[in-house]
């Protein structure tokens, strides 16, 4: 089962009844119009974890430690696993296997070509070197985990190598690795966010506090100056073949590829870096794979246009999506503004559904 050409059904999986799910981790108690259970997050001697069913209603929420989430997020805590792991579990006791509209359409796959260089020969940044900076203690995963469960953002952040770093007087500064198709380290770039959940910057970069770290580093000594560290690689790229078979979403920016992966686990999320940057030559290692390009809201034309010019490179369709959603005064509106507000208005709404 634990296979990558598995796509999980996750709207099936969070619809499983939660109860049901609890129930096979222990006694699940009547509770009025609710039940309650032991909560997996802590260790708790009398049900504190209140489950919630009913009119679109399935979630847990533990009013003792505060935690809580959706059907996938109450067996992550329970089996001590991550995402991947608990939708495994969940379609394996419930025989959901794989979406009932497969979003993959098998084709033959073709190796990826290397990318053909018109500048000189980059160097790369030694591994630990990245390692070393490896944490969800940065401003963009302390907003994400206001938005999602803590576990769902430890997996993301393990998965693409998100890391914190001290600039400019923020010790919480995010780090976005551009990492190529064979693993190596090309670029590490910095950026900080408004944690402030009440500011309308929320979850927004801070203009002007951006820097590519082989830049500063080579400056500090820390690297040779005389190497060449290229920021052409798409963000994510190491994980294409970990996932060989899944469908590509591909956006503009490193923090809408991470939202993306949190509330669309199904895809493998990646990111061009800027707007610019969807050319034939950054493309190459998605030749032979089936994507799905959403830009934002004030690039659809551009990238249709692009697009339309590389069908030999992969199965390109180009997404509406952020045109369709955004409010009339959001001419730059993109998927990231999109899931960070409807996660908002379910916090607002249905405090602890998340």
């Amino acid at each position: 089962m634990n296979d990558n050409n598995v796509h999980y059904d996750i709207e099936r999986l969070r619809a499983i009844s939660i109860r049901n799910v609890a129930s096979q981790f222990g006694t699940v108690k009547r509770n009025g119009a609710s039940y309650k259970a032991l909560c997996p997050w802590h260790e708790d001697h009398h049900p504190s974890l209140s489950l919630v069913e009913g009119t679109g209603k399935n979630y847990c929420h533990c009013f003792s430690c505060g935690k809580g989430g959706d059907v996938i997020a109450y067996v992550m805590a329970a089996t001590n696993t991550d995402f991947r792991g608990a939708c495994e579990w969940l379609s394996r006791q419930y025989g959901i296997l794989t979406t009932s509209t497969p979003i993959y359409i098998p084709r033959a796959h073709q190796k990826p070509v290397v990318k053909t260089e018109t500048e000189p020969p980059h160097d790369y940044i030694p591994m630990e070197m990245l390692n070393d900076l490896v944490s969800v203690e940065n401003s963009l995963c302390q907003c994400l985990m206001k938005l999602f469960i803590p576990q769902k953002v430890e997996w993301i952040a393990e998965e693409y190598l998100i890391g914190s770093y001290e600039l400019n007087g923020y010790d919480n500064c995010t780090v976005f690795p551009n990492i190529d198709y064979n693993g190596r380290v090309c670029n590490l770039k910095v950026q900080w966010y408004d944690t402030d959940i009440t500011s309308p910057q929320f979850a927004h970069s801070q203009k002007g506090l951006c820097f590519w770290l082989a830049s500063m580093w080579k400056k500090e000594k820390q690297l040779p100056d005389t190497a060449n560290y290229t920021t052409k690689t798409l963000f994510g790229e190491h994980l294409l073949p970990k996932y060989p078979a899944q469908t590509v979403a591909l956006v503009e920016s490193p923090k809408n590829a991470l939202l993306g992966a949190l509330e669309h686990p199904e895809a493998l999320w990646l990111a061009t870096g800027n707007k610019t940057a969807l050319r034939r030559q950054y493309l190459e290692p998605l030749r032979g794979r089936n994507v799905i390009v959403i830009p934002d809201r004030d690039a659809i034309p551009l990238w249709k246009e692009q697009v339309a010019t590389m069908s030999d490179v992969a199965n390109f369709s180009v997404s509406n999506f952020c045109e369709q959603v955004a409010p009339a005064d959001k001419p730059k509106y993109d998927i990231a503004d999109y899931i960070i507000d409807k996660r908002l208005r379910e916090i607002t709404g249905h405090q602890g559904d998340i």
